[in-house]
């Protein structure tokens, strides 16, 4: 038991760690490259070859492709589009702190879906205050801390809310087929890249990458090696 319990403590600890310097890392390559989905792109599709070659060469045990699963993970390839890009804007809105903040507070609104949508165990008192201390927090902060900085507030909201929903979501796909842990999230990379492609594409931001080549010369090579960073952070975070 105490392995296990030391296990899971290890898995949150670890998620928090890399999820929360990814946000960071994703605010300083949009700053040296302001091509959101682009940079989104680039880090779907590192992380699905990544994860191909692993399975590839034994290293880790993933799932091959197939149609019927595709289909299955495509509703949370949206859903994952969705949480990259409407962070990605959101980091353009905000600083790193308000976006933390309603990251947090999105967490009442996903245990109440777990509840509901999944029928998972109503959450006791304790659970109940704890999570009432994280929003008491979060909104402290935002009522003292001058840093706190938003200059489109529909964007920061949008993350908040999908954020809240995306848990849900990966949920019910998870539950609907059985899969390892490396084999979904390398369908979850490779779907997201397959559905966020056009989007690139209707967004016109090649046109933009064109453009900053033709006024400001190629990217920087500072620049290259933090998308390449935030590929392989993604990948973690995966």
């Amino acid at each position: 038991m105490s392995a296990t319990i030391g296990y899971v403590g290890f898995l949150i600890v670890s998620h928090m760690t890399v999820s929360s310097t990814m946000l960071v890392l994703n605010k300083a390559v949009l700053a040296a490259i302001p091509l959101p989905t682009i940079v989104l792109l680039c880090q779907v599709g590192s992380s699905a070859l990544i994860l191909w070659l692993l399975g590839k060469f034994k290293v880790l045990q993933v799932d091959p492709l197939e149609w019927k699963t595709m289909q299955t993970f495509s509703l949370n390839a949206v859903a994952f589009m969705l949480l990259l890009f409407t962070n990605a804007k959101a980091l353009e809105s905000a600083n790193v702190e308000s976006v933390v903040v309603f990251r947090t507070m999105s967490i009442f609104v996903t245990a109440y879906g777990d509840f509901r949508v999944l029928k998972s165990k109503a959450l006791d008192m304790p659970s109940l205050a704890a999570l009432g201390l994280v929003i008491l927090g979060s909104v402290a902060y935002v009522l003292l801390d001058k840093g706190f900085v938003m200059t489109n507030m529909g964007w920061v909201f949008a993350y908040g809310l999908v954020n809240a929903s995306y848990p849900i979501v990966t949920k019910l796909v998870i539950n609907s087929k059985e899969m390892t842990s490396w084999g979904r999230t390398y369908y979850n990379n490779i779907m997201t890249f397959i559905v966020f492609f056009p989007l690139a594409l209707v967004l016109g931001e090649y046109q933009r990458v064109a453009a900053a080549h033709a006024t400001r010369g190629t990217v920087t090579m500072p620049a290259i090696v933090l998308l390449v960073g935030s590929c392989i952070w993604g990948t973690a975070i995966s």
